[in-house]
């Protein structure tokens, strides 16, 4: 689907969009450096929220691999950058509408985790003339930077638990198990897996009966193509206890904040301390 013409375009980027505000927001930065932005959408819901910042919008299911390539080799795109919430149990729940080229790609993996099909996917990208470029490349100014971003400022405890929880998640991380821990008393509540952070961080909620210490970390390997932690409001939402309080602790120039400016405003209303931390 076509949309308003962007300003003079000197090239072309693919968006392939999952889910999440990241994806138009990305899109819209892409098109103010001037590129023309040809997006996939691997759902309904990022389709409707990139239409108004792309030049041109495609459905794509995840599984049609070859399909998915040929559109956006047909539109002349020779660069792609891959940013939004993709959940693995989609893909899992749907193998019968794998393509042949999905197949055959998938059966040369070792493993399914995240990073292996990422990769995957990227390399198969670059195999056939497309450079997949990292989302720092249009998103730089939403990375956080070492400090305590909330009027509001964790307490002696608290830090005790940011400090043993960073250990942990990296752990957890470096095993491609999750990148969030949840602490309370220096005890870990809840490990991030496949269900997301957002719901790793409501379980830890309801385990610990009031606020929680959440650590989100880069995974010390990443692909910096693909494997960039994220936290926005929704992070935030999940953390709402009976009563006020909490701490989100993320890797600091590693972690991208979706709406840096309502978040902290909903954290300090709600006595949730943010902090960024190496």
């Amino acid at each position: 689907m076509n949309q308003a013409a962007a300003p003079t375009a000197t090239k072309s980027v693919g968006l392939i969009a999952g889910d999440g505000k990241l994806p138009a927001i990305l899109a819209r930065s892409a098109r103010e450096r001037g590129y023309r932005v040809i997006a996939g959408a691997l759902s309904p819901e990022a389709r409707q929220r990139v239409m108004p910042h792309c030049d041109k919008v495609h459905l794509m299911a995840p599984g049609q691999l070859g399909r998915n390539l040929k559109l956006l080799e047909q539109d002349g795109v020779t660069e792609v950058v891959f940013i939004g919430k993709v959940p693995k149990l989609n893909l899992l729940r749907n193998l019968t509408k794998l393509d042949w080229m999905a197949i055959k790609e998938l059966s040369k993996l070792p493993d399914f985790n995240d990073d292996t099909i990422q990769r995957a996917v990227g390399n198969l990208c670059e195999e056939r003339g497309m450079k997949v470029l990292t989302q720092r490349e249009f998103l730089q100014h939403l990375f956080a930077d070492v400090g305590v971003l909330t009027n509001n400022r964790p307490s002696a405890g608290e830090y005790a638990d940011v400090e043993f929880g960073f250990r942990i998640a990296k752990e957890i991380a470096r095993l491609d198990i999750g990148q969030t821990v949840i602490v309370k008393n220096q005890m870990i509540v809840a490990i991030e897996a496949i269900e997301g952070t957002d719901e790793a961080i409501k379980r830890a909620v309801a385990l610990a009966r009031g606020p929680v210490v959440v650590v989100k970390v880069a995974r010390f390997d990443r692909d910096p193509r693909f494997d960039t932690p994220t936290a926005g409001m929704s992070t935030l939402q999940s953390m709402l206890a009976p009563k006020p309080g909490g701490v989100l602790a993320v890797e600091a120039n590693e972690t991208l904040l979706v709406e840096r400016e309502e978040m902290v405003s909903f954290a300090d209303s709600n006595g949730i301390s943010i902090v960024a931390l190496k």
